[in-house]
């Protein structure tokens, strides 16, 4: 049992102290079970959207979405809760999340403006101090079944929607939607449909947006056999959208379901194939696209370095600059379907995988991973089974990449007049944080648990100072501790091990 209890640490700690670190789990302040907080993440400098379409507040499956605010150092606190203003029972509000600046659009795929599960968006605006609806979105045609709103990306003055089962090429051949802010109002500007639709295609399963280019996922098209999938890459010129091209995997076979998840950042696209078997039925497999000039050629493929049957790596994708991130809700590192993701890394012309993601408390059924988003450096991983508040009341990660040693770890940090460090680290029950105030002021010190709930806290004055903590009723894992003055702050990791 030591020796189980020591390796599990040693994983722990190498995880801690590679590039990518948790920093933070997120819980809904009034989570319950059922909500599935987590279904859906998005990311976006200091604020991240965490969608919980079974909520419950307007009814049954309602929904919901919650803001949170980065404050400084990777703490993330719960800063806004979203509801449909006029949510209703199995509206599915939070289905589908995206933030872009200053807007945040929430799709509520169930909803029945125009039919049962017609589906609508809402858009939510922030004004510096809240997020307040502005808009409530249906298409021009909107009709029964729809669900508008199953999949939604924004980027800018840009919206693309998706309504995966509209039927204008065939039963559930699929479709989406460009919205255009002119600073006024957002109003539709082009329908998108795939130049070969059919029925059942699912196009629109998956949509991401980037600048003047729109991808768009349809997991069930055939071309290279049964549900193998396809990627539609459409154009904008002006005020409208064309069809560029379309992408299949080089090695698509049946059942594949490509495009199942999509996401672009400039000439670099990743598309999920969450079923394809290379290690194994279900182990699954993402792509990299690029594009060059008006052309766009497979540039890699990526597989788990430990993929496994029914993984399903590529069940969510998301994109950066150099950096993806693949969910692998199916892994079983924390136990069945514990969940797992992956970030690759491309250096010069290589895109290998740098490390793989778990939850600190990743548990049976958590499907860890079932969504992700990265921007910069922060990375959110969705867990929507995860039952801290009851079964399936849902969780999320963030993850930021800071690649530190273990001797950063142990020195004073200073930014301008505050040091703050602590030893040792880590402890078993007792620490001793020191911290150093050179300028004339008071300051706070905080420590909060992985969840980014307080503890305790005390206030500092100026010089050098120390604070004992013992945390003798506390469980093992990762604590943050904050120094926050009137213009400063500081936050450091540091860990319990009994």
């Amino acid at each position: 049992m030591k020796l189980f209890i020591f390796i599990s640490f040693i994983l722990l700690y190498l995880n801690l102290f590679s590039d990518w670190n948790e920093m933070q789990k997120l819980l809904a302040s009034d989570g319950a079970e059922y909500d599935w907080f987590g279904c859906s993440v998005s990311i976006s400098g200091d604020y991240a959207v965490i969608g919980a379409y079974g909520d419950e507040d307007n009814g049954q499956s309602s929904g919901s979405a919650y803001i949170f605010r980065n404050f400084g150092n990777q703490t993330w606190i719960e800063h806004e809760k979203l509801i449909a203003s006029d949510g209703t029972p199995s509206d599915y509000f939070g289905k589908s999340v995206s933030i872009s600046g200053d807007f945040v659009v929430v799709g509520a795929s169930g909803t029945s403006d125009n039919g049962v599960c017609s589906g609508s968006v809402y858009i939510f605006y922030n004004n510096g101090s809240f997020w307040t609806e502005l808009f409530k979105i249906t298409p021009s045609d909107a009709s029964e079944g729809d669900c508008f709103g199953r999949s939604v990306c924004i980027d800018g003055n840009y919206l693309i929607v998706a309504s995966l089962l509209d039927d204008d090429n065939g039963h559930h051949s699929g479709s989406a939607y460009i919205f255009h802010w002119d600073g006024t109002t957002w109003s539709e500007q082009d329908k998108l449909l795939a130049s070969d639709g059919t029925e059942d295609d699912f196009f629109g399963c998956s949509v991401s947006i980037s600048g003047d280019y729109a991808i768009i996922g349809a997991q069930n098209d055939d071309d290279n056999g049964e549900n193998s999938g396809s990627v539609y890459v459409f154009q904008r010129e002006e005020t409208t959208w064309f069809q560029q091209t379309k992408l299949t995997a080089v090695d698509g076979a049946e059942n594949d379901c490509f495009g199942f998840s999509v996401s672009i950042s400039g000439n670099y696209t990743v598309v999920g194939a969450p079923y394809d078997d290379d290690n194994e039925s279900g182990s699954g497999s993402a792509y990299i696209f690029i594009r060059t000039g008006t052309n766009w050629f497979q540039y890699a493929k990526l597989l788990a370095s430990d993929g496994a049957h029914l993984d399903f790596f590529g069940c969510s994708v998301s994109i950066s600059g150099n950096y993806a991130v693949i969910g692998a809700y199916g892994d079983d590192d924390n136990d069945i379907t514990s969940g797992s993701a992956y970030v690759f890394y491309k250096e010069g012309t290589t895109w290998s995988q740098q490390v793989k993601l778990n939850a600190s408390d990743g548990a049976i059924y958590d499907h860890f991973g079932n969504s992700v988003c990265i921007s910069d450096n922060n990375a959110v991983i969705g867990a929507y089974r995860d039952s801290d508040y009851g079964t399936d009341s849902g969780s999320a990660y963030i993850f930021h990449n800071d690649a530190v040693s273990v001797e950063d770890e142990n020195i004073q940090y200073s930014i301008d007049n505050l040091q703050l460090s602590n030893f040792p680290n880590p402890f078993n029950q007792e620490t001793t944080i020191k911290y150093n105030i050179k300028k004339n002021g008071n300051a706070l010190l905080t420590i909060y648990n992985i969840k980014g709930q307080e503890i305790t806290s005390i206030q500092c004055e100026t010089g050098s100072q120390t604070f004992h903590w013992n945390a003798e009723n506390f469980p093992s894992g990762i604590y943050l501790y904050k120094l926050q003055s009137s213009n400063l702050s500081q936050t450091r990791k540091m860990i319990l091990l009994k």
